[in-house]
């Protein structure tokens, strides 16, 4: 499987699933299932590639101001959650993390683990067997350093966009205000 061809499968997904990530879920899910296995594998391999280029402190960061504390699995998901909505917002959000407010009005599936796990499900549907897992890929700790969220102004100036959000929406939790009370 070539770059284009994932790009296609997670792309067209996403256009039939629309704005509802689960159902993007359900229709990469089934079309994942009409791939060999040799293909699933592939697939899952750069699904991977994808998420491990996602697993940087500045997009943590983003994930944090849009969604509240993000844990490790919060953020697996969130990965995921950034890749299923394509190339062009992944390449967005890699470029400029303060873009993942963009996203807002899907925030709420980004901590929902819709998408771990479709490969190896796609491939035990066609084979009746798991696919070898090698173990961890990538970086066991995200790329670059974290920022300092406690520091509002130096906040403000790194995420303008997310923080404009903030504002824009009390309920949210802010880092800068954690322990005030």
């Amino acid at each position: 499987m070539e770059w284009e061809d994932f790009w296609r499968i997670v792309e067209r997904a996403r256009a039939e699933g629309g704005a509802d990530t689960e159902r993007v879920a359900q229709v990469l899910r089934r079309r994942l299932r009409a791939l060999t296995p040799d293909e699933i594998e592939w697939f899952d391999d750069l699904w991977l590639q994808v998420q491990d280029s996602l697993y940087r402190w500045s997009i943590r960061d983003a994930a944090t101001l849009l969604l509240g504390s993000v844990d490790d699995d919060d953020f697996s998901a969130v990965q995921d959650w950034i890749l299923s909505h394509g190339r062009p917002v992944v390449r967005l959000v890699q470029n400029d993390p303060d873009s993942l407010v963009e996203l807002a009005s899907d925030r709420h599936n980004a901590r929902i683990d819709w998408f771990c796990g479709l490969p190896l499900d796609a491939h035990i549907a066609a084979t009746g067997a798991p696919f070898a897992i090698d173990g961890p890929s990538g970086p066991e700790t995200p790329v670059g350093a974290p920022g300092d969220l406690t520091d509002e102004t130096r906040t403000r100036q790194r995420f303008p966009r997310l923080t404009a959000y903030l504002d824009s929406n009390p309920w949210i939790e802010r880092p800068w205000e954690r322990g005030t009370d």
